[in-house]
């Protein structure tokens, strides 16, 4: 089922629009849960180990399987949780570098004096009041470019007398 049936809206065919903007932004997320994950084991674990050396039993095959446990049941809910990052990573950032790709793609147009230009973002993208910015300038550009046209027509037209 196609979404071009969608209400005043279209429908981008690839989550991956602004490669570099999106990768860096789901690498600085999967750097801070690292980060995270590691500072959560970090003090798990150097709380279980006081723990045990206060009950005089860190040496204990029990506690060290305790310990290693934590440690294996922390690692796989970090491999769990990785690809969860990255799509929710992908999915936010693709609704602000997508509408940066139309808007930069419009402003090279205007960059050019090709002022015919109406910026379409989907529901819930992100920079739609920019996008409405540039929407009327150019709506602006336009009319001023177009009633320029008319004037320079009109002065350089010989006038017919009868």
């Amino acid at each position: 089922m196609k979404s071009a049936k969608r209400q005043g809206g279209y429908h981008r065919r690839q989550w991956i629009v602004n490669s570099s903007f999106q990768y860096r932004f789901v690498g600085i997320m999967l750097l801070m849960l690292l980060l995270l994950t590691l500072g959560a084991l970090g003090s798990l674990y150097l709380a279980i180990w006081i723990t045990l050396r206060m009950l005089g039993i860190a040496n204990e095959p029990l506690a060290v399987a305790q310990l290693t446990t934590a440690a294996l049941v922390m690692t796989c809910e970090l491999l769990v949780i990785v690809p969860v990052v990255v799509w929710i990573g992908i999915r936010l950032t693709h609704k602000v570098a997508g509408p940066l790709v139309r808007i930069n793609a419009a402003l090279q147009q205007m960059a050019t004096g090709d002022f015919n230009i109406h910026i379409k973002l989907r529901k819930g993208d992100s920079l739609v009041e920019l996008a409405d910015a540039i929407n009327v300038l150019a709506e602006a550009l336009r009319s001023r470019s177009t009633s320029r046209l008319s004037r320079t027509f009109d002065a350089t037209t010989p006038t017919h007398r009868a």
